[in-house]
């Protein structure tokens, strides 16, 4: 099944996603730039053609390209920038989800067992660089197939594959053993830091409870204590004063900042600054 939606938001014709039960995705994007700022679930990429520009939080970027595979842990916030080559071929690319509930399921059936004393690296770093291997070039050329044919593969074939996956990840990356079969629910992070870290990010209220390490309900009680506002509040007038400075220190208009700070049109951004300062950011 083709999806021409990506987060529920239309993309150009060129760009298109095909997924077999949130498992197994294929991401085409011809021309252009597609942007991603999380990964929810621990994901193994591959790259048909085209390039991957992944960018963590401590400003660190790891670049791919055609034939490169990359790991990407589960919760956690990365940007990646997928994107055509300099010779024009359109970045397509491979993407497994290996869900907890499967890992649990694998690590029980074939006893598993997994390392107590983590590396400070392992435990540290967020995306890992899988060398190029006979053994994933084949995985892929096999999984390239469903695409290609559009049958959609059985729960049985599914599972199959994953555990492929898994067991040539652990042969040629052993020490990523605790990284894969961690279950522990991540620590509360400071709510305070990540929201002033991040509260340009398109993320909606619950995806920001979630990337604190708190429910809902956890996350806006805490929330409350620190700023004394509703999130939506706070993150509104947050990106206002930011595009307010931008404006006064650096002589930028309205319709260039609006996206940066985290608005969606130029419309909503114009009514919200006029609301919260009393006049239109054309008055700067």
């Amino acid at each position: 099944m083709e999806i021409k939606l990506y987060n529920g938001q239309d993309l150009a014709q060129d760009t298109s996603v095909k997924n077999y039960m949130d498992t197994f995705f294929l991401c085409h994007v011809g021309k252009g730039k597609l942007c991603e700022n999380m990964v929810t679930e621990h994901t193994l990429v591959y790259l048909v053609s085209g390039e991957m520009d992944v960018v963590q939080p401590n400003g660190k970027t790891l670049h791919y390209k055609k034939g490169d595979t990359a790991f990407l842990r589960r919760n956690h916030k990365v940007r990646k920038d997928k994107h055509s080559n300099a010779k024009g071929e359109p970045f397509i690319g491979l993407f497994l989800h290996l869900n907890i509930e499967f890992l649990k399921r694998v690590k029980k059936e074939y006893h598993i067992a997994v390392p107590q004393n983590k590396t400070q690296i392992i435990t540290k770093e967020n995306v890992f660089t899988i060398s190029q291997h006979p053994f994933l070039d084949s995985l892929f050329k096999s999984l390239m197939e469903y695409f290609n044919s559009d049958i959609y593969p059985s729960q049985e074939l599914m599972d199959n594959k994953l555990r492929e996956a898994v067991f040539v990840l652990l042969q040629l990356r052993p020490e990523l053993t605790p990284v894969l079969f961690d279950f522990v629910q991540q620590w509360k992070i400071n709510v305070k830091d990540f929201m002033e870290e991040n509260y340009k990010s398109d993320l909606t209220v619950e995806q920001f409870a979630h990337y604190t390490g708190r429910s809902l309900t956890s996350f806006k009680h805490d929330f409350n204590q620190e700023f004394h506002l509703t999130p939506q509040r706070w993150l509104t007038r947050r990106r206002l004063a930011e595009a307010k400075r931008m404006m006064e220190e650096n002589g930028s208009h309205a319709s260039e900042i609006y996206l940066e700070v985290g608005f969606k049109n130029l419309s909503h951004f114009s009514t919200a600054f006029k609301k919260e300062y009393g006049f239109p950011p054309s008055k700067l």
